[in-house]
């Protein structure tokens, strides 16, 4: 089968429009209907249905995406990584980390990466881990700092583990001397995260534990968020550490260590079974991130401990 059509038809499924699709891989519309019609009479099926804003995948047309649009990116990326050495990468490495460590790892890690990495360039995603999960099965991130998650299409190593306190606005009487018992936070009024993974499993399976209810005031898919609400007082929150260092320095908050239980979460480096680029470069970029997590770390900059010290290479969760 030729694989310039399988490329015609993968370019129509991303723009939902044959129109779109054929500007923009610079053919005209008739030649890659054309195109479109040959592989749809060479594998005896219909791929689109059209729809008012174009067209969109039947559901032969949706098996086909999902089962050659890795494979085609693959084969695409082997005869550029057989031309190219590893510090000439050709497109933007995407790298995904959780927002509650965007102020304590983003500028260190693009500055390892940039040194290791001089000539490529690098597109970052912040997020939960179940966005940053989506993300990488989709293509979207090539490589995530995650929680660990019960999925067999994604490798995982671990790297770190760290407490989560609680934290409160600057006139909270809260004091890192004076730990606060789990039960006693559930009575206080509540920021919680959206995501049911990291600080979201760990506030649950306490509450499991200490035989009581959490009564949150507010949900949020955003770590930024629950910081300002915290802050203005409306409300306290549950975060790491590392997610609010700049605040705690100038005494924006203010936290308590968390008792009975103790509140920790882990973090690590994960991939796709489905690997975007060659092995080599993706364990390469692991390890340049476990390896500035460990400086942090031992520097005292992130507040936490580090649970894998050898070279990371991927392996399923």
């Amino acid at each position: 089968m030729d694989t310039h059509r399988l490329k015609y038809f993968l370019r129509i499924a991303e723009e939902g429009s044959i129109t779109r699709a054929a500007s923009l891989l610079g053919m005209a519309q008739p030649a890659l209907s054309r195109q479109l019609q040959l592989l749809e009479e060479d594998l005896g099926v219909a791929l689109f249905r059209r729809n008012r804003r174009g067209v969109e995948l039947t559901d032969a047309g949706e098996r086909l995406r999902s089962s050659t649009a890795a494979p085609l990116r693959q084969l695409e990326l082997a005869v550029q990584y057989a031309a190219f050495p590893l510090a000439r990468l050709k497109r933007a490495m995407l790298i995904g980390i959780p927002e509650s460590a965007i102020d304590v790892l983003a500028a260190p890690l693009m500055t390892r990466l940039g040194s290791a990495f001089p000539d490529a360039q690098f597109a970052v995603t912040v997020g939960s881990t179940d966005h940053l999960v989506e993300a990488m099965l989709k293509g979207s991130v090539d490589i995530a700092l995650i929680n660990p998650v019960p999925d067999d299409r994604v490798f995982y190593r671990e790297i770190l583990t760290e407490e989560f306190v609680l934290v409160g606005g600057p006139d909270s009487p809260l004091e890192p001397e004076k730990p606060l018992q789990f039960a006693d936070l559930v009575e206080l009024p509540l920021v919680v995260p959206r995501s049911t993974t990291g600080l979201g499993q760990a506030l649950y399976n306490a509450a499991l534990r200490a035989k009581v209810t959490i009564d949150y005031r507010i949900t949020t898919d955003s770590t930024r968020v629950m910081v300002c609400l915290i802050e203005s007082g409306l409300a306290y929150g549950v975060l790491p550490l590392s997610a609010c260092g700049r605040e705690f320095a100038e005494s924006r908050l203010r936290y308590s260590r968390i008792c009975e239980p103790v509140l920790t979460q882990q973090l690590g480096v994960a991939a796709t079974e489905q690997l975007d680029l060659p092995r080599e470069l993706v364990v390469k970029v692991g390890n340049a991130l476990r390896e500035e997590i460990a400086a942090l770390i031992r520097s005292g900059s992130w507040r936490a401990d580090l649970l894998s010290p050898e070279p990371w290479s991927p392996r399923r969760v």
